[in-house]
């Protein structure tokens, strides 16, 4: 900043001013200066208008209030909108003859803006027959500007947007950041949307992420979001994951910039499995369905539960070094530890691994190559024949003894697959893998199965470094 007599008393030894501002729900914002000992000062308010700019914040909370959201208050976002137009409207025309021509002027400023909107609803909704209305329209100098928001289509006339669905609701929210958007009048606005996937398939989903991103290229965005559409089309430096810690406190994640570009591309998992599913405190990156599916029910056999300990589950769909590699960099990023579970023939993969934990990987914690062969291998051959006999259906039940005990990894899921085909059920390896971690698993619960030592040390090693942290 400049050294000028105003600023005397605020500025650090730098040169600087920090200023921190709290935005709260229908509040004027609270705006702080920094001193160098951290001692925080309210902020004269002259020095906010000359010096800085003038932030509207607005919230969109998770329950939608239509009536509030298209209001003409200035706290409404449709009021912030329409009142710049019908400001630029007054100036534009220099209507300072009569209130008359000032209400005449006002009146037809709005119709270009709903004209817009209609068409914006149009589209998202696939209905050309929509019409959007703002009736009962009443321009007062005393009480403001008032109108009453319906929508009207081919099965029913001037419904009041508040007794449409939350469908039509969310698409006339989203029509309206288009609105916004598109007039560029929102350059000093903070955006802040709780969820605002809710009731919307995937494609309005999308739309509304490109209408947000639309957005954000002249004004702040925030929101909180479930929705893998957000995570998989957003850029991983733009994200924050909160996690809550097994101590009870919250954290907050935030990508490391240093991160390789490369992680935004063929990554070979999809990012909302590793960001969404609650793993801020570990996650375990394992090869396939069948430990994606059974490793929550071998935990809860162990009085354990993955929610509660804030962790995830992440199917890598294969032993690829690099695929290992990259998801493991992008847990890397916003500093999620892992383990890694891999089959015993993976064990070129799990040497390049162990490398790379010592050196770049320092969040994998411990890479487990199974002794025995495969995860299927951990699995009695009782309830393997119970599944199959189960959920295949075959057209003689298999006996246990039709198995050969003595084979393990891919020997053993070839003899399997060998004896399914004998009973005519075909060789659906792939389906019984599935089967085995969702139904196989459960029979293993259910039966109170000896659950094998080796698997134990994987999920006692999880649970140390979430209750580590």
């Amino acid at each position: 900043m400049p050294s000028i007599e105003e600023f005397k008393g605020i500025t650090t030894k730098d040169g600087e001013i920090i200023i921190r501002k709290s935005f709260n729900y229908k509040k004027d914002p609270n705006s702080q200066i920094i001193l160098d000992d951290s001692k925080e000062i309210k902020a004269p308010q002259k020095i906010l208008d000359k010096w800085f700019s003038n932030d509207v914040f607005h919230f969109i909370p998770v329950r939608r209030d239509l009536a509030v959201q298209f209001s003409m208050t200035k706290t409404a976002l449709l009021g912030k909108t329409f009142r710049a137009i019908m400001k630029n409207a007054i100036t534009e025309e220099s209507a300072k003859s009569s209130l008359e021509q000032v209400k005449d002027i006002l009146g037809k400023s709005i119709n270009t803006p709903k004209n817009t909107l209609q068409s914006f609803l149009r589209e998202q909704m696939h209905n050309e027959k929509l019409l959007l209305s703002f009736n009962n329209l009443n321009i007062d100098p005393i009480e403001g500007v008032k109108f009453d928001v319906e929508i009207s289509d081919e099965k029913v006339n001037n419904i009041a947007i508040s007794n449409r669905g939350a469908g039509t609701q969310n698409n006339l929210i989203i029509a309206l950041f288009r609105l916004v958007a598109k007039l560029g009048i929102s350059k000093h606005f903070i955006f802040a949307t709780e969820e605002p996937e809710n009731s919307l398939h995937p494609k309005a989903q999308r739309q509304l992420l490109s209408v947000l991103q639309d957005i954000s290229q002249e004004s702040q965005v925030i929101c909180t979001t479930h929705s893998p559409v957000f995570i998989e089309r957003s850029k991983f430096e733009s994200n924050i994951i909160f996690n809550r810690t097994n101590k009870g406190n919250t954290v907050a994640k935030t990508f490391n910039l240093k991160m390789k570009e490369q992680l935004r591309y063929d990554l070979g998992i999809r990012p909302s499995d590793a960001l969404l599913k609650g793993g801020g405190n570990c996650a375990i990156l394992v090869e396939g369905n069948t430990e994606e599916d059974g490793f929550p029910i071998f935990m809860e056999m162990l009085g354990l539960s993955e929610f509660q300990l804030g962790i995830a589950i992440i199917n890598l769909r294969g032993s690829d070094e690099d695929r290992v590699f990259k998801a493991a960099k992008l847990l890397l990023a916003y500093d999620i530890p892992c383990v890694i579970v891999l089959d015993r023939d993976a064990k070129t993969t799990a040497t390049a691994i162990e490398k790379a934990k010592r050196t770049e990987l320092n969040n994998i914690r411990k890479v487990f190559c199974l002794k025995k062969g495969s995860i299927e291998d951990y699995y009695p051959l009782e309830i393997i024949t119970s599944v199959i006999n189960q959920e295949l259906k075959p057209e003689k039940e298999i006996n246990i003894n039709e198995f050969d005990a003595s084979k393990s990894g891919n020997e053993r899921l070839d003899n399997i697959g060998k004896i399914m085909y004998e009973h005519g059920i075909g060789n659906p390896k792939g389906f019984l893998k599935r089967n085995l971690g969702l139904i196989g698993t459960k029979m293993m619960k259910e039966k109170k199965s000896h659950l094998d030592e080796e698997l134990k040390e994987i999920f006692e090693e999880v649970k140390n470094i979430v209750e580590s942290q």
